[in-house]
C-alpha cells in the first residue's frame, strides 16, 4: 500500500474543494483571523476538519455579532420608549384609544 497523501486523506473531490473555498471566501462575517479558511494555502486539501474548524469559527464571530445586534435593538426599544414618554409629558402623544 502506497502512503500517497492525496489519495488517501482527500475524501471531497478537486471540483468540490473549488467551490468549498469560493463559498468560504464569499461568507460575510468569515474575514476575521479567528475563522480558520482552508484557502490560505491553496496546495492544502479540504478536508472535513478544515470545514469543520472554519464552521466552528464562523459560529463564534456569528454568535458575537448576534448578541451586539440583540444590544442595539434593546438600546433603539429603550430609546424609543423614551420618545413615548417625552410625547406624553409634552402632550403630543397620539391619543390612545381604548377598546
Amino acid at each position: 500500500m502506497t502512503n500517497d497523501a492525496a489519495s488517501t486523506t482527500t475524501v471531497i473531490s478537486e471540483h468540490d474543494q473549488r467551490r468549498i473555498r469560493a463559498a468560504m471566501s464569499a461568507m460575510p462575517y468569515a474575514a476575521t483571523e479567528r475563522v480558520p479558511k482552508p484557502w490560505v494555502a491553496m496546495g492544502d486539501a479540504v478536508d472535513a476538519d478544515a470545514v469543520v474548524a472554519f464552521l466552528h469559527g464562523l459560529a463564534e464571530v456569528l454568535g458575537e455579532v448576534a448578541a451586539e445586534n440583540d444590544k442595539h435593538r434593546r438600546r433603539l426599544f429603550s430609546l424609543e420608549a423614551d420618545v413615548e414618554a417625552f410625547r406624553r409629558i409634552i402632550g403630543t402623544a397620539p391619543a390612545e384609544v381604548t377598546p
